[in-house]
């Protein structure tokens, strides 16, 4: 959001199950088209990256069956590889920079360090590490495991796997690569190195199969809402999601990560905090709350509360869509695998004292992300606002409707966005840390 960099990035898929019914969305999601024109379309509105989000499992009820998933078109229903897809969206642009999950859960060091390398060689150093640990039973089952393990012993573990990747990146100096034909000599040997022994378990011992990128090594995001989470986040990522109900409590919580990363010796500019936000815009704000109105009324009442007792693994023929939505939560606790996501449900049904039902509808629109809804001017001051009272270092924008509500930011905020100064009106030279203005 600042000057000096474009803080802006969109996952892939729409967070509303029902988009897909709405007359404007697009279905090709097989098609490479569609990850293209996305891309170029982002890059046009002057986003700094693209990320795809995954998960390696259909998400499952507490029965075990998928079903529910599959009837409506929920969240997790598709996924395609995030890897080959950052792969079409930077073949199909210029400057926009590529955000992909790979999770340290199931996946070894090596693999995450050679693939999400390879993607930074070939996009001209534009990429960003998604570092995701995993959440849910069916995935481990899915990758061969019983079960997934306890959240701490994956943080652990995640600490382990991000500290390699990060050996593994740095086992080639910057100047190793000779190409020097008349002393014959391709690469320095003495110039590329093993794994350093930290003691402990070696996870890898290298060297990697390919040179530094320019830019050093991709960017490190991460999404971590739990007290453990966080701490994680504080210690290695440099671009931190969070999802937060409220402007306060997004300044409660970048405030939280940026002292973690003070205490664990880092410099808390040096971590980008973007709250997740899907804004509904129009030319007027009168259009775009008729425009709300009109996505809201895809939901159907018995759809989303059974996608809500699926969340919460709870029977939906015991569900009272009149009760008390914390009660429900709180029956229910561990249900969704995350501790931080559970705790912001209960905050914001608090706040808005929600019934079960008004539960069910947020959830399905937005998963409980600010909907901020209006013309782009207004749409634009509420975003300025946060980066103005340390809400934010910038967003991470969740369209309700794809294509139709991206092309709606881009044509509406981003040049008003542009207008006050807030995004650069060419794009930033070089890699995706010099857009984010991140130390290489």
């Amino acid at each position: 959001m600042r000057s000096r960099s474009s803080r802006w990035s969109t996952r892939r898929r729409a967070s509303t199950p029902r988009n897909w019914r709405h007359p404007l969305a697009r279905t090709d999601w097989f098609d490479a088209r569609f990850y293209a024109d996305l891309g170029r379309t982002l890059e046009r509105g002057g986003f700094a990256m693209m990320f795809m989000p995954d998960a390696l499992a259909i998400p499952e009820d507490g029965t075990g069956s998928y079903a529910t998933t599959v009837r409506t078109g929920g969240k997790g229903t598709i996924y395609l590889d995030p890897v080959v897809v950052a792969s079409v969206v930077a073949a199909s642009t210029s400057h926009l920079g590529i955000g992909a999950t790979m999770s340290t859960t199931f996946l070894p060091p090596y693999a995450i360090a050679r693939t999400m390398l390879s993607l930074d060689h070939l996009s001209g150093g534009r990429t960003a590490w998604n570092i995701v640990t995993s959440t849910t039973d069916a995935e481990a089952r899915n990758m061969g495991m019983a079960a997934i393990p306890g959240k701490a012993e994956r943080y652990d573990h995640a600490d382990d796997v991000v500290r390699t990747v990060l050996d593994l990146w740095a086992t080639w100096s910057p100047d190793a690569l000779r190409l020097d034909g008349d002393a014959r000599v391709f690469a320095d040997p003495a110039l590329v190195s093993r794994v350093p022994d930290r003691g402990g378990r070696q996870l890898s011992r290298g060297p990697i199969t390919l040179p530094r990128r320019p830019q050093g090594r991709p960017v490190l995001m991460q999404a971590g809402a739990s007290e453990r989470g966080r701490t994680f986040a504080a210690r290695w990522a440099e671009l931190v999601f969070v999802v937060a109900d409220s402007p306060d409590t997004m300044r409660s919580l970048r405030a939280d990560l940026r002292e973690r990363a003070r205490a664990a010796g880092r410099d808390p500019d040096a971590m980008l905090v973007l709250p997740a936000v899907q804004p509904v815009v129009a030319a007027t704000d009168d259009g775009a709350r008729n425009r709300l109105a009109e996505l809201e009324s895809f939901l159907d009442e018995t759809e989303v509360l059974t996608i809500l007792a699926r969340l919460l693994h709870a029977d939906p023929a015991t569900v009272d869509p009149d009760g008390d939505a914390v009660a429900l939560i709180e029956a229910h606790r561990g249900a969704t695998g995350s501790d931080g996501f559970e705790e912001m449900l209960i905050r914001a049904s608090r706040a808005e004292d929600l019934t079960v039902r008004g539960l069910a509808f947020r959830q399905a629109m937005s998963q409980l992300k600010p909907q901020p809804t209006g013309s782009p001017a207004t749409v634009a001051d509420y975003l300025c606002d946060l980066v103005d009272s340390c809400a934010a270092d910038g967003f991470a924008i969740m369209p309700a409707l794809y294509p139709s509500s991206v092309e709606d930011f881009v044509d509406g905020v981003s040049p008003e966005l542009r207008r006050r100064g807030r995004l650069p009106t060419t794009p930033t030279a070089g890699t995706l840390r010099d857009r984010l203005g991140l130390p290489a």
